[in-house]
């Protein structure tokens, strides 16, 4: 390999007139790539755990064993400069699965960039000390100023020391852009309820918030403290009545993307349909929606207008074809609809109260509904989709009322929904066809008799 230096400019990276420096003066062939290439490569070496849904960003797992920038700077002073000078070695880390001497060493070394932090829940067992989460939590806290996003798994330890910083008026104010918490704790080490409202309602405090992400299934205490107005991003995992939703949802006005998940099968009084009257709502920024069957959409939609909306997915309680089209016409730009209709696997055993096994006659509803077809995307999801989808052309064929052009997928990614409807320009690297209707024909992929996985 040729050891001539290539030509980079001191100038080119920051903090790194010492690596600069080194890297002219050194020939050894360890040195003779430019300096930008090897911190993309430190890059690659560092551990990073894609979240994926349900986290904000990807996080270090390691931040001071295996994959971690301190071995990098072992190699020699070079290496050392470049990875102090490479900011995405040091702020996207989870410190959760190292020991507080460690992490101690992590936080005297480490360059002061921003920090996306993610705290996980430790399992307790004899190497573990008792109050290690609140212990690790505290080490960083004294970096609070520097933290923009969050993620953590609020037991009673941490709660009360979250509550501490954000209660604490000698701290700079938090700049935190992202906040994930989740509260999926074991019983024993649950926050309180009253521990939790005190973190709801300082949550104001966080000027520069800008996408929440909290899960709490339990449904332990209401968000009514939560600044929604400010927020862009909002995913709630909480069951809650209908006037909550409706109340959480109504202050979204800043917010491009909403999604509401809760259900409230131990709490049937919370899908009860409210006797009072809402006012009519419109959410102009708004493009993307997300409510489970928890939230009752149809009822929930009739009371707004999201005139920016493109992407909606509702999985249905109280079924109303009317409401959908009337909101559809009140949506201009809706170009992605999914309708989760699933139900138990048998007929007559249901979760909610509500619930009505949909019919051939619904479905054939949905499937020919002039307003939903002038949606390019519409999927909607069943049991025993094939099944009930080819009896229905069939059926259309022997009535004389053919059904319009349809086509018959399983996502990738998620291999029991079988779904039907039209998808302008279905991606086949992300979904499997499993057949396809058109001009009165169905035209079965090899796909489709080899899926037996589910009889679905």
């Amino acid at each position: 390999m040729d050891a001539t230096i290539p030509e980079v400019s001191a100038n080119s990276l920051p903090q790194s007139a010492t690596a600069y420096h080194f890297f002219q003066t050194d020939s050894t062939q360890i040195h003779s790539f430019p300096v930008e290439l090897l911190g993309h490569i430190f890059g690659l070496y560092i551990n990073i755990e894609l979240q994926g849904k349900g986290e904000f960003h990807d996080y270090a797992i390691f931040i001071t064993t295996h994959d971690s920038p301190l071995i990098l700077m072992q190699v020699c002073r070079v290496w050392r400069a470049i990875a102090l000078a490479t900011p995405t070695l040091w702020t996207h880390i989870c410190p959760s699965l190292d020991s507080i001497p460690n992490i101690r060493r992590w936080l005297a070394i480490s360059p002061k960039y921003p920090l996306y932090l993610q705290f996980t829940r430790s399992f307790h067992d004899d190497d573990v000390p008792r109050d290690y989460d609140r212990s690790v939590f505290r080490l960083f806290a004294k970096e609070a100023y520097r933290w923009r996003s969050l993620s953590i798994d609020l037991d009673s330890d941490v709660a009360q020391e979250f509550v501490k910083l954000l209660q604490t008026e000698s701290t700079a104010p938090l700049l935190l852009e992202d906040l994930k918490v989740d509260l999926q704790s074991e019983d024993h080490r649950q926050a309180s309820g009253s521990t939790l409202k005190f973190v709801i309602a300082l949550l104001p405090r966080l000027k520069l918030l800008r996408r929440l992400l909290w899960i709490d299934k339990r449904g332990v205490t209401p968000l009514h403290g939560v600044p929604w107005s400010q927020l862009m991003t909002v995913i709630v995992t909480l069951p809650s009545s209908l006037e909550e939703i409706f109340l959480y949802l109504s202050q979204c006005t800043a917010a491009t993307k909403v999604e509401f998940q809760g259900e409230t099968l131990n709490h049937p009084e919370k899908t009860r349909l409210p006797a009072s009257r809402f006012q009519h709502i419109t959410l102009g920024a708004l493009t993307t929606l997300t409510l489970s069957r928890g939230c009752d959409p149809m009822w929930l939609l009739r009371h707004f207008t999201m005139p920016s909306l493109r992407f909606l997915d509702i999985s249905i309680l109280r079924r109303n074809l009317a409401v959908l089209e009337d909101f559809v016409k009140r949506t201009p730009h809706l170009h992605t609809l999914i309708i989760d209709e699933r139900r138990a696997q048998r007929r007559n055993s249901f979760i909610y109260a509500d619930e009505v096994f949909i019919s051939e006659q619904e479905i054939g509803e949905y499937l020919t509904s002039a307003c939903l077809r002038s949606i390019p995307r519409v999927a909607l999801d069943l049991l025993y989709t094939k099944s009930r989808t080819i009896a229905l052309i069939q059926e259309g064929f022997q009535h004389g009322r053919p059904l319009p052009d349809l086509l018959c997928w399983n996502p990738r990614t998620i291999r029991m929904k079988r779904l039907v409807g039209w998808w302008h320009k279905l991606d086949e690297r992300r979904n499997i066809v499993l057949f396809s209707y058109k001009d009165g024909t169905i035209e079965f992929t090899k796909d489709y008799y080899s899926d037996t996985s589910f009889p679905l």
